[in-house]
This record gives C-alpha cells, structure tokens and sequence, in this order.
C-alpha cells in the first residue's frame, strides 16, 4: 500500500466548543480543537508538537506503518495507537493494515491517519463532525475501527465464495492470485484485531486517557464487538485454510485424471505406430506385393484400434 499522493492529503481543524471549522491551526484560537490529519504530512509535526505539548518523536512514529497498536500514556499529552484494515480493491499494495494516531494534551485531540478508513457505514463518519467532546470522539474512532473491520471481513467473505466457486469449475481458477494475497490478509488483520484487543482491554482496566476520563461501560460495549470481528475474522481464516485444502486436493485429482486421458491417448496411438513400423521395415513382409497394401492395413488398424477406443470410452479414460 503506497501512501496518500499529496492531491489526497486532507487537514482538517474544528473547534470542539462551536464547531467551527479553521483553514490551518495557526487561524485557530486557543481553545479546545479537534485536528484531523488524512495523509501524514510530516512538515506539520514541529507546529502539532508545539501546539498541542506533543513529543515530536510520538508523532513521527505515526510514519512507520508497522506502528504497534498502544496506549502511551505522557505528563503533558496521551497517545493511543490503532491498527485498521486497507481497502482491498487496492493492487499492489505492501500492507494488509496501517497504523491510526490519536493524540490529547486533554482538551484537545489530533487523529492521524495514513488513508480513509474503509467502512459501510457512511453515518459514523460524518458523526464525528457533529461529536463536541473528546470521550465521544474516541468512542466514535474505536467504532470506527471495528467497524472497518466488519467491512473489510464482509468483503474476505465475498472474495472466498467467488473464489471457491472458481476452484470447482476451473482446471487452472482465474481467481487464485488474488485469493493467495487474501490469505496473507487475513493473518495480518486477525493480528491487528487482537492487538486492538489488547489496547481496549487496558483502557478497560485503565480508563483514564491522560486527564480524560472514559465511561467503562461504553468501552465493555465496544469489546463485545471487537471480540464479534475476532471471531469472523478466525472464521474465515479458516475458510481460507479450507479452501486453499480443497484447490490442492482439485489440482491433484485433475492431474490424475490428466495423465490417464494421456496415457490411453498413447494406448491408442500405439496400435497404428507400431503397424506401420512393422510395414516400414526392409524386410519381406506379407501384402508387400498388393497393389491395396495400404488401405488394407488401414483397416487393419482402425478395426483393432476402435474396440479399444470403445472400452476407454466406456471407462471414461478418454
């Protein structure tokens, strides 16, 4: 997965108190923001690290893709670390997940994310416009990230089915590359699930983001779906095992049944061969001296070779 182009890059900064939305931080008031970043753009870490009391080391770990998901927790500012899934209509990509920041100094928040985050649900993205706090705002992104999950799983889900489909009607499936790359996949994002997993469990026992103070309940409630995309996520792994099982199982009987069409192919083309090797010897030989010599051998070999070709036929070898 190659990073957003620049002509994709989005920032984006509203006051949490009015809702007003600023064309750069250095417009906005001293008030809590909320700051979100599409694309990292690493010329605007010196002014966000100032800004917002950030380590400017912390935010340049947002640019390692194989970022960790965790929650780090500072004097002056709280850092969470997330990891969600890459579109999957992308080719060539290097990834199957990448790495979301969230960041408070406990008023205000900056999301950081490499790409869009994949989802269905097109209303949890436009509810952030509208949250005004950031505990709702964080609830908000963990939805968002399990979320994406459940689409990402749904399209995993879509890809075996065509996938299998394609393995029982095709010597040589057309779908296998793709279906390889799916598996890869599936591991990746069954281990960002549960190192998500790990984070939330510790905001559980440990709810206090920085000076922000997080509902337990809510957090259990998003554990519970979590736990549900973890779930379909081992499901499907499996399918794919299974799958993947079942197209080595194909390929070997089709070359089985391959090298046996082959084999009485030989048988049959055998009879012919070795008649007309015997004829092309230079010896005396019987009909040697009869005008229709040839056509009497032809017929010779079409009557021994065509009962042969019946009984392969009705042992369907040919």
């Amino acid at each position: 997965m190659s990073r957003a182009d620049k002509k994709f890059w989005i920032y984006r900064v509203r006051s949490l108190e009015s809702g007003i939305e600023y064309d750069s931080l250095e417009d906005a008031p001293e008030e809590p923001l909320l700051v979100e970043m599409l694309g990292i753009q690493p010329e605007k870490f010196p002014m966000l690290a100032t800004r917002f009391n950030i380590d400017l080391d912390d935010l340049q770990d947002l640019m390692d893709l194989d970022e960790r998901p965790r929650v780090q927790i500072e004097e002056d500012f709280a850092m969470l670390v997330l990891r969600v899934p890459v579109d999957l209509n992308i080719k060539h990509r290097e990834y199957s997940t990448y790495p979301v920041g969230i960041f408070t100094d406990g008023q205000s928040l900056l999301i950081m994310k490499h790409a869009e985050i994949p989802i269905r649900k097109k209303r949890l993205r436009r509810l952030t416009k509208s949250l005004m706090t950031p505990p709702q705002i964080i609830y908000n992104m963990w939805e968002l990230v399990i979320h994406s999950f459940e689409t990402t799983l749904d399209i995993i889900e879509a890809i075996i089915k065509r996938a299998e489909e394609s393995i029982q009607t095709e010597l040589y499936p057309t779908r296998l590359r793709r279906f390889f790359q799916l598996s890869s996949d599936a591991v990746y994002m069954e281990a960002a699930l549960r190192s998500n997993m790990r984070v939330l469990r510790h905001m559980i026992r440990n709810p206090k983001f920085g000076s922000i103070e997080l509902n337990v309940e809510r957090l259990e409630e998003l554990e519970v779906d979590l736990q549900q995309q973890m779930e379909l996520s081992a499901i499907y792994r499996e399918l794919i095992d299974n799958a993947m099982n079942a197209y080595d199982t194909i390929v070997g009987h089709n070359l089985n049944q391959v090298m046996k069409t082959l084999t009485s192919i030989s048988l049959l083309v055998s009879v012919p061969t070795l008649i007309a090797s015997i004829y092309g010897m230079n010896v005396g030989l019987p009909l040697q001296n009869e005008p229709g010599a040839f056509f009497i051998l032809l017929l010779i070999s079409i009557l021994i070779t065509l009962p042969l070709l019946i009984v392969l036929r009705m042992k369907r070898l040919v």
